[in-house]
């Protein structure tokens, strides 16, 4: 299985930066999940209170789509209902669904509603644009924490890039 990713050369700034750098996290967590076996997902850092790389992989998802997209951005105050992963293929099929739905959600806001601020509810003030692109960070911050433990399992033999 392989990530299916839009072609996003014909958008301009700031769907295109946006979207592509979207895809690129994306890619990034499937090339890293795809390197796993089922029972990886239970693997957690055995000296510190912390997440499987299920939760993590769950986390990362839900996080993107439910907190920064449609509760900061489109403010939607919805429950989000977070399910782990129960196979790599289940994890696999979670990062491909989401990449679909940020791709479809984010092309639809306007480009005058990216422009406007919120404050979030730790008082910080930014565009909903800003808003996006921060959730690509915490994105990729994830992908380097499964990296990381992965490392410490001794199971993750793939490289980013």
């Amino acid at each position: 299985m392989s990530l299916k990713i839009q072609d996003y050369k014909q958008m301009t700034y700031p769907y295109k930066l946006l979207l592509e750098g979207n895809a690129d996290a994306h890619s990034q967590l499937y090339s890293v999940v795809e390197t796993f076996k089922d029972e990886h997902l239970s693997y957690k850092n055995p000296d510190v209170k912390s997440r499987t790389c299920g939760e993590i992989i769950s986390h990362t998802v839900c996080t993107q789509s439910c907190f920064f997209t449609n509760s900061l951005v489109l403010g939607k105050k919805e429950k989000c209902e977070c399910k782990v992963p129960a196979s790599i293929d289940d994890a696999l099929k979670m990062i491909q669904g989401n990449l679909m739905n940020m791709s479809k959600t984010w092309q639809d806001i306007s480009v005058e509603e990216l422009e406007t601020e919120i404050t979030t509810e730790w008082g910080q003030i930014m565009s909903k644009e800003l808003a996006l692109f921060q959730s690509i960070e915490h994105f990729m911050y994830h992908v380097g924490e499964l990296c990381f433990l992965a490392g410490m399992g001794g199971f993750y033999q793939g490289t980013l890039g």
